[in-house]
């Protein structure tokens, strides 16, 4: 999808639904939602104009969220910022990294997290 603010509700929507059909209780699915909103948002400021922002998301025992765009300056989100503090409190685990894009001028920004059903409780 184009990276763009206005269209965050549709990362956040297919994330929702996928972990509403899976054994995620109320509160790991708006954990989820947040997470989701948090990464995009990162993700999305830090993109070139007119660039894609490209949303993976994985389901096993747990769900993982890759989420990617690409940027000619920005560094990923890091602990540096008060975003990434909000994801890892939010998800299991989470990674941010650089990776040549395609186009030799721009990076490929990644952000990828998981978030596991808790057990033991509502």
């Amino acid at each position: 999808m184009p990276a763009d603010r206005r269209l965050l509700f549709l990362a956040r929507l297919v994330a929702e639904s996928i972990a509403a059909t899976t054994e995620f209780g109320l509160d790991d699915i708006d954990d989820l939602r947040l997470a989701v909103d948090e990464g995009v948002s990162a993700l999305v400021v830090r993109a070139d104009d007119d660039a894609i922002l490209d949303c993976t998301f994985r389901c096993r025992d747990r769900l993982t969220v890759s989420l990617w765009t690409s940027s000619s300056a920005m560094p990923p989100p890091g602990p540096d910022e008060v975003g990434w503090h909000v994801l890892r409190a939010l998800t299991d685990s989470l990674a941010a990294w650089t990776e040549p894009a395609q186009d030799a001028r721009a990076w490929r920004i990644c952000l990828e997290f998981t978030k596991e059903p808790r057990t033991g409780g509502p």
